[in-house]
């Protein structure tokens, strides 16, 4: 039985449907048909107790036979909805469940005007499987993590004044490229002086000047699996308010990760790095949420929030990320990508953060 065969098992056993629906079209989902298949074109597939096959067109029928040799594969030759219907109607199952968050309104309300089998609606019961990552999962995030730590050193080392964020940034995933990653994990995000004030700010013409804050937030992708990782450095010698700044930053990066840990509450998590910012004076500057989980998709559960559910738990891969954002001056976030493990954590990256790095 392979991982796949396990997942899927996995899967049947934590719904109630006899059936299960992944459409990934135009990248609409493709995290959870990789995950259930190793396969990463687009499709449709069908998970049952009895049967399970994978829906495509003859643009992805030898990339299936490659990626899951041991699938059962059915053409498409005409429309994905015609395909996706009749091979609903002529099976055997009775209820087929589909993830509401990933599946469109649009598709579910096509196939049940054509009276295919009942379709339940899930909370994303794939992505709750995802929580945990197995051994090679975390192996393909570190590989990812070093990808983006080496590009980073050695943008670093090539940062002139004038630079623009966009040169900076078609760098850096030229070199992720170079060092074996698929592509970048996101957009980057390379943001200079009062641009770094803007939590997820794209990289435009601005050219870099000396004193400027410099905030990159990057990450790889390698075999679908992502890393996620923010640091700040100054341009030039950085000012005593800029070094203020990145203190207090790494003292809630610090805290979050000291609360961190397995049967910890993503809510408790956050509090202890939003407590540090609090008390600096800087509470109106910190509205995001403190991590997420990384794993097939940058965002993914589970949270590190005032609004988390959740409890942290061996095998989960989250980001510590607090931030100061001052409008019209700039912002310091410090983001580590962190597995927890049975007996605490593990600190996936190790990108140096201990000071504000002065480069160029």
């Amino acid at each position: 039985m392979t991982v796949y065969d396990q997942r899927r098992a996995a899967l049947m056993k934590e719904i109630a449907p006899d059936a299960f629906l992944v459409i990934n079209l135009e990248d609409s989902d493709a995290a959870t048909l990789q995950y259930l298949t190793g396969f990463t074109g687009e499709g449709a597939l069908v998970v049952s107790t009895k049967e399970t096959f994978l829906l495509t067109d003859s643009r992805y029928t030898e990339q299936a036979s490659r990626q899951a040799p041991r699938l059962a594969v059915r053409p498409v030759t005409a429309s994905y909805l015609d395909a996706v219907s009749a091979a609903l109607k002529g099976g055997s199952s009775k209820q087929v469940g589909f993830s509401s968050p990933r599946l469109s309104y649009h598709w579910v309300e096509r196939l049940r005007r054509r009276r295919v089998a009942r379709l339940v609606s899930l909370e994303d019961p794939v992505l709750r499987l995802r929580l945990i990552k197995s051994q090679a999962e975390v192996a393909c995030i570190r590989e990812a993590v070093t990808v983006t730590e080496r590009a980073l050193a050695e943008v670093l080392t090539t940062l002139r004044i004038g630079d623009t964020e966009r040169k900076i940034a078609l760098d850096l995933e030229w070199r992720m490229r170079e060092l074996g990653a698929d592509k970048v994990a996101f957009e980057p995000i390379i943001a200079a002086g009062e641009n770094s004030a803007l939590p997820h700010y794209q990289p435009g013409l601005r050219a870099i000047r000396a004193g400027d804050l410099l905030l990159f937030d990057i990450g790889a992708q390698v075999r679908g699996y992502r890393s996620d990782m923010t640091r700040v450095v100054c341009v030039g010698k950085a000012s005593a308010r800029a070094k203020d700044l990145y203190r207090v930053v790494l003292k809630a990066n610090r805290a979050g990760l000291d609360a961190l840990g397995p049967g910890a509450d993503g809510k408790d998590v956050d509090a202890a790095a939003r407590r540090v910012i609090a008390d600096a004076g800087y509470g109106d500057h910190f509205g995001h949420g403190l991590g997420h989980g990384v794993g097939l998709e940058v965002h993914e559960g589970p949270r590190l929030s005032a609004q988390s559910s959740d409890t942290m738990e061996p095998g989960m891969v989250v980001t510590v990320e607090p931030g100061i954002y001052l409008s019209g001056f700039g912002g310091v976030r410090i983001e580590d990508l962190v597995l927890v493990t049975r007996k605490g954590k593990e600190i996936l990256t190790s990108f140096p953060s201990d000071r504000l790095m002065e480069v160029g």
